[in-house]
């Protein structure tokens, strides 16, 4: 069923958006009870109010679900009902209200969860670390860690409003059942990651094709570990770099204690093709400690801020030989794992 799903859009949709209105009907009924004696509560027991934080989000998340498919669709129908939907400007457009939704979003967080993010401060050398990226005049690679519930939405957003970037998104296919990730990226330029015995090579391939047309305001967003970090899927990665005889991969993977081992892949694909293109590395940390709905719940309000930092590379400084570029790109992912260890040794969470 889940493999019908994703392979048949009209499908999936008819599937996906009914039950957004249903799960919208029932928490805007149950909305007012939390957060009436869930901040009962909280104020008589001092507590933090999770539960008010929490459903408040929620309702706030489906309203902008809502607000997004009735301007994409609104947009549908500007656009000749579809029939100019890829053209510049209805492509700009679906960019807009993308990231219109993501501000919104962020600042409803940043007065639930107490989210704030600390960016480095403005550096003019860029050889020098950390370096905010060109403003414009060429694309860009961005390959950031990926840890946290909501960090690629931050990074997004942080393309979008602040560098000024119509971001190109890889993904896990899994997020097509979520109705307005699935129809506005659809209507752009995007990879979605399946699964399968040769996931690999079509998503490499696919990354490969969304790259090469890149332009000056485009910057295409990978996370080169493949999924969220957690202990267990650090050894387990460990484990399976081992079994394939990769003893040397498997050597630099244990010495990497924050992130998960890079997969070359797909960052190879995007630099061969787009020459043209500025690299940035992303790290950042302030979510990565929670990693399930456990440590999520006691995670909530955020006790510090998020804390992130990125380097740009030309990649004319990216060697084109295969070793050499594997111990470039294992370079990197070691700076981004040094750092996050600094951050938590100088900040520690209570």
């Amino acid at each position: 069923m889940r493999a019908l799903l994703l392979r048949y859009t009209v499908l999936r949709r008819l599937l996906s958006i009914p039950v957004l209105l249903l799960i919208f009907a029932v928490t805007a009924v149950l909305t007012p009870v939390v957060v009436l004696f869930g901040g009962l509560w909280a104020l008589r027991r001092g507590g933090r109010g999770r539960p008010v934080r929490i459903v408040l989000f929620a309702f706030c998340y489906l309203c902008m679900e809502l607000v997004g498919l009735s301007g994409a669709g609104w947009l549908w129908l500007r656009a000749g009902c579809g029939c100019r939907i890829g053209s510049p400007r209805w492509q700009d457009a679906h960019y807009a209200l993308l990231a219109r939704l993501l501000g919104r979003l962020y600042r409803i967080g940043g007065a639930l969860f107490d989210l704030h993010i600390n960016a480095p401060t403005t550096v003019t050398d860029a050889g020098s670390s950390p370096a905010l990226p060109p403003a414009s005049g060429r694309p860009l690679l961005v390959f950031s860690r990926h840890a946290g519930p909501g960090d690629s939405f931050l990074l997004v957003h942080a393309l979008s409003a602040l560098a000024r970037r119509r971001p190109r998104i890889v993904l896990k296919e899994a997020l097509r059942f979520d109705p307005i990730i699935d129809v506005i990226l659809s209507r752009l330029p995007h990879c979605f990651v399946g699964r399968g015995p040769d996931a690999g090579d079509r998503t490499a391939a696919r990354i490969a094709h969304i790259t090469a047309s890149m332009g000056p305001a485009d910057a295409l967003l990978v996370f080169p570990e493949g999924g969220n970090f957690t202990p267990h899927r650090r050894l387990r990665a460990i484990a399976s770099l081992r079994r394939r005889g990769l003893t040397h991969a498997s050597a630099g993977a244990r010495r990497l204690r924050n992130v998960l081992p890079p997969q070359p892949a797909g960052v190879f694909a995007a630099i061969d093709a787009a020459p043209h293109a500025d690299l940035v590395f992303v790290a950042h940390t302030g979510l990565d400690h929670m990693q399930s709905s456990r440590q999520v719940w006691r995670g909530i309000p955020l006790v510090r801020p998020v804390e992130v930092t990125w380097w740009t590379i030309p990649t004319e400084r990216v060697p084109l030989e295969h070793d050499a570029r594997l111990r470039w790109l294992d370079g990197n992912w070691a700076e981004v794992d040094a750092w996050i260890g600094r951050v938590r040794q100088a900040e520690p969470l209570p």
